[in-house]
């Protein structure tokens, strides 16, 4: 499925100089483009914004952009810290505006799929979920490289693994069993791997890297079946007016095994579209300030035992 997002309209882009900003505009046919964040945030026409920026300046912009009557969807992960989510999140209750951090795979069929077999008991109780998302940053002068941008695997990638490890066993709570990371050039963690035990008895075990290339892969295993899924954060690549499927999808019980196909849309897409509906409709998203706290909090005990920060 390829098209624009019902009910929105890219009006506006910002850069730190306007030069930068005018060369995207001008490629991506955007009518206005801003030398400095605060002009774009104090537009009046603009009703939401993205914030794409690096980790450590998320807060700030989010906090900004929400004073100033936007709704916002921001990256993620979506701070620092979880006390610095919780200040995001106390700002969206207190304006009642719409938020969402960008964990896009969640608004995709393949995520409602999973979701409804898991849920539905198909392959029994989870016992256990395994989640590794690598994925090497050549370029070593990216933000993700660096602690001051709150950079790092952990922060890059691995907030996918236990967004996907929390939903799937429908706990918010864990202990972090073990954590260990190794470390890039520029000090921040390139490979991170931890394992967590759920306050319902379900074991997680997640696994990133700016480091490694792939694997990209999450398996879930049940009492009476298990479920396997290569590129379960991005089932679905657009090139040109092309979208082509790229994930496998396995669902196994006994000696029965399926190939589950879902619609060939991006996760982008269906997040754009989910959250332009939720604004209209006045309410929050499935990845909403409230998730995105809870995120953080496990983030931030992950850290905690592997030691992680230290070079922030």
């Amino acid at each position: 499925m390829v098209g624009k997002i019902e009910g929105m309209q890219l009006t506006a882009v910002a850069s730190r100089n306007i030069d930068s900003a005018a060369i995207y505009a001008q490629t991506y046919n955007i009518p206005k483009a801003y030398g400095d964040y605060d002009s774009l945030v104090a537009d009046p026409d603009i009703d939401c914004v993205y914030i794409s920026m690096p980790n450590a300046m998320h807060k700030e912009w989010a906090i900004k952009a929400l004073d100033a009557g936007k709704h916002v969807l921001c990256e993620k992960p979506v701070a620092s810290s979880a006390g610095e989510a919780q200040e995001i999140a106390d700002k969206v209750k207190a304006t009642g505006l719409t938020f969402a951090e960008a964990f896009h795979y969640r608004y995709h069929p393949l995520a409602a799929k999973i979701e409804e077999i898991v849920r539905s008991g198909d392959i029994g109780e989870v016992i256990e979920i395994y989640s590794v998302f690598n994925n090497r940053i050549k370029d070593r002068s990216k933000p993700q490289m660096f602690g001051r941008l709150a950079g790092g695997a952990l922060m890059d990638t691995g907030c996918y693994p236990v967004n996907f490890c929390r939903w799937i066993a429908g706990c918010d709570e864990a202990e972090v069993k073990w954590a260990h990371s190794t470390f890039t050039e520029t000090g921040v963690d390139g490979t991170t791997v931890a394992r967590l035990k759920f306050d319902n008895g379900v074991f997680g075990n997640i696994g990133c890297s700016i480091d490694l290339l792939f694997p990209v892969s999450a398996f879930i295993r049940g009492s009476k079946g298990t479920i396997f899924l290569d590129m379960p954060y991005c089932p679905a690549w657009q090139k040109g007016n092309t979208i082509k499927d790229v994930y496998l999808f396995l669902v196994q019980r006994g000696l029965r095994v399926d190939n589950i196909r879902v619609p060939a849309i991006t996760t982008y897409h269906c997040q754009l579209q989910a959250f332009c509906d939720a604004v209209r409709e006045g309410r929050q998203t499935l990845t909403d300030a409230g998730q995105a706290v809870l995120n953080m909090r496990l983030i931030d005990a992950i850290f905690d035992k592997s030691g992680g920060r230290k070079n922030w």
